[in-house]
């Protein structure tokens, strides 16, 4: 049995919010204080979805069911149904976390800017 299975669900979104704070450590402070929020959200999606990883891994996507005597049918199972929307809902989240990140590449007008500075100190 792995690590990550011994450790509680809490333990687990803690172990995870604290891997996502390091790699925001460079954020300037006033948007670590806006991601804050996120990382929460996106470390929960995140062990939430593991543990729905699991259960359809172990379980299958579909089921059998009937709601009338005699009549059964495949249905789509509900931890697949939860895990499809949460995993849109976490890939959004993690959009919106990496957009607080600086941009490493220079933008147009800095790179004009600096070509009319540098020309004109000549």
């Amino acid at each position: 049995m792995g690590k990550s299975a011994e450790l509680t669900k809490d333990e687990r979104i803690k172990k995870e919010i604290n891997r996502l704070k390091r790699l925001l450590k460079n954020l300037p402070p006033d948007r670590m204080r806006s991601a804050e929020g996120l990382v929460k959200r996106i470390a929960f999606m995140q062990v939430t979805l593991e543990d729905l990883e699991a259960d359809i891994n172990e379980n299958g996507t579909v089921e059998m069911f009937s709601q009338t005597p005699g009549v059964e049918y495949e249905r789509e199972r509900p931890a697949v149904k939860i895990y499809n929307t949460t995993i849109k809902n976490y890939t959004t989240a993690c959009k919106q976390l990496f957009d607080l990140l600086p941009d490493d590449k220079p933008k147009p007008e800095a790179d004009e800017l600096m070509a009319f500075v540098k020309g004109a100190k000549k």
